[in-house]
């Protein structure tokens, strides 16, 4: 494990976080090549690499953008983990007010917005080079998609942290506030199933696979079987 520090934040960073990064330049590089045969094998590898570090700051830096909203709330992060797994942001002192627990919250959001309309913009201009304009694409998936995940109302991301507190904030109880982003989960769960289901029907079998291995996390998260 690698321990540094980033705005006085330890961020400790175990080997295995290169894994899903070895996967996922191997699939960019692999769809590269499908999309793009003429290219050849080694400039589908060259832009896999690049696309790779495009994405990894649309993830890593989603979870360090906390450290600035944190600090902005008078609360700072004590500890970020990076592994194979998402980003994982700790703070040991969670009693703090329902305002600073959303503003906490709104780093990454904020961060990955501002990717996303960067990307576009950057995808708009350039018109007369299709590799910047691909990469550019790419950047944009990696911020939207996070971006989208992270508002999920679920408790494990920003958009569950989102809901409670605010209902907190407009007179809920913690309990009733966590109990009501629980029976949230269970129905995007079990809704994601039924589309998941729906597109293996439809033999769209990646897209189906997904969105039911994604719900039924969601569903296992709501069960209290995953925390």
């Amino acid at each position: 494990m690698v321990e540094l520090r980033i705005f006085s934040t330890p961020v400790k960073v175990k080997g295995t976080v290169l894994v899903p990064i070895v996967a996922l330049w191997g699939i960019v590089t692999w769809l590269e090549f499908s999309w793009h045969p003429e290219r050849g094998f080694w400039q589908s590898v060259l832009i896999g690499l690049v696309t790779v570090l495009l994405l990894l700051p649309a993830d890593f830096g989603h979870a360090l953008a906390h450290i600035f909203s944190a600090r902005s709330a008078g609360a700072p992060m004590d500890e970020i983990r990076l592994g194979a797994g998402m980003p994982r942001t700790l703070y040991w002192k969670n009693e703090v007010s329902p305002d600073v627990h959303r503003m906490r919250a709104m780093g990454g959001p904020i961060f990955n917005l501002l990717g996303l309309l960067l990307s576009i913009v950057i995808y708009a201009i350039a018109r007369d080079n299709p590799i910047i304009r691909e990469l550019a694409a790419w950047s944009a998936v990696g911020h939207g998609w996070i971006l989208l995940a992270a508002l999920l109302p679920l408790p494990m991301v920003d958009g569950g942290t989102l809901l409670k507190w605010t209902l907190v904030a407009r007179g809920k109880t913690e309990k009733e506030a966590d109990g009501m982003v629980r029976r949230i989960d269970w129905v995007l769960g079990i809704g994601g199933e039924i589309i998941g289901v729906g597109l293996l029907a439809m033999q769209m079998w990646i897209g189906g696979v997904i969105v039911a291995g994604m719900s039924a996390v969601v569903i296992a998260i709501a069960a209290g079987k995953i925390r």
